[in-house]
């Protein structure tokens, strides 16, 4: 007896579900965890060109994914990169590890019944 697919871990993939069908949604968080860690290393130690693109694209992606946290803080990050002395600190890495492993078994887990 095979278990239930998981549910839609929050209200934005419910709304993405309601667009685009189950089997897409999950396709796409999928993708979502498939790309996040190139970009999270481009993000940690690119040039400061390719840390900028990165942080708006873990923005986005992360918005399109439902994890405000995450988004709040890559959006925080992209505004610093904009500024003539801005950086990534160390700080910041250790905080978006710390949020990302907090907010993303529900996702990885929907993403994962897609395979099933």
């Amino acid at each position: 007896m095979s278990s239930p697919s998981p549910q839609a871990p929050n209200e934005t993939i419910a709304q993405l579900e309601e667009i685009m069908g189950i089997e897409d949604s999950r396709a796409l968080a999928a993708t979502y965890l498939k790309e996040y860690d190139g970009l999270f290393r481009t993000l940690i130690s690119g040039p400061r060109e390719e840390q900028h693109r990165a942080a708006h694209s873990l923005k986005s992606s992360s918005r399109h994914m439902g994890l405000t946290p995450l988004t709040q803080k890559f959006a925080d990050i992209e505004t610093r990169l904009l500024q003539s002395d801005g950086k990534l600190e160390t700080q910041d890495i250790m905080s978006i590890m710390k949020t990302f492993e907090q907010l993303i078994p529900p996702l990885r887990k929907y993403a994962q019944a897609s395979s099933q």
